[in-house]
C-alpha cells in the first residue's frame, strides 16, 4: 500500500530521502509565502503536509528523522508567512489547530509517534483480518474502528489542551495568556 518494508538501515534511508525532499518543498513555499503568505499556507495545510502524515503512520521509531523538516518550518516556511522570525512559544502556538487559536502547523518530530500508535490502534481490527488470511470481511467490526479513532481523537484533543496550558503556564505575556 505504499509503506517501506526492508531493513532498519533501508527504512531510516527511505524516510531521510523523503523528508530531505520535502524540505526542498517547504524551502520553495517560503519563497512563495514571501509574496503571497495565504497561498503558501493554504498550499501546505491542504496538500504538502499530509504528504508525510501517511509516512509518520505507517513506520514506527522516526520522529527524530523528521527534525530538518521541523527546522525548515521554524526557520524559513513559518517567518516567511509571518514576516518576522518566530519565538519558542509562536511555535508551540502555530502547531495548535486553528480552532484553538493557532494555524495548524504542526511539529512533524512531536506528531510522528502519536500518528503511528494511532494507525496501529485504529487498524488493528483489519491487520487481524488479514493475518489470519480470511476469505471475506465478514469480521471486520467497523464498530470497533469507530470507537477506536474516537479514542484517539479524543487522546488528540487531551493532548493539545495539554500543550494550551503549558504555553499558558510558561508564559510571562500576560497579552499572550488573555488571547489563549
Amino acid at each position: 500500500l505504499g509503506a517501506v518494508l526492508g531493513t532498519e538501515e533501508f527504512r531510516k534511508s527511505y524516510v531521510m530521502d523523503k523528508v530531505a525532499k520535502w524540505v526542498r518543498d517547504v524551502e520553495q513555499l517560503a519563497e512563495i509565502g514571501k509574496d503571497d503568505p495565504q497561498a503558501a499556507y493554504t498550499a501546505y495545510t491542504k496538500a504538502l503536509c499530509h504528504r508525510w502524515t501517511f509516512v509518520q503512520r505507517t513506520i514506527p521509531g522516526i520522529s527524530e528523522l523528521f527534525r530538518p523538516l521541523e527546522d525548515a518550518l521554524r526557520q524559513c516556511f513559518l517567518p516567511a508567512i509571518v514576516g518576522r522570525q518566530i519565538s519558542d512559544t509562536e511555535r508551540d502556538l502555530f502547531t495548535l489547530p486553528v480552532r484553538l487559536g493557532g494555524l495548524g502547523i504542526s511539529n512533524p518530530v512531536e506528531g510522528s509517534e502519536f500518528e503511528f500508535q494511532a494507525s496501529v490502534k485504529i487498524t488493528d481490527n483489519l491487520k487481524k483480518l488479514i493475518i489470519g488470511q480470511e476469505s471475506s470481511l465478514d469480521g471486520y467490526q467497523a464498530g470497533a474502528v469507530a470507537e477506536a479513532t474516537s479514542d484517539c481523537l479524543k487522546d488528540k484533543e487531551v493532548r493539545l489542551l495539554r500543550r494550551i496550558s503549558a504555553i499558558v503556564s510558561n508564559s510571562s505575556d500576560e497579552r499572550l495568556k488573555r488571547s489563549i
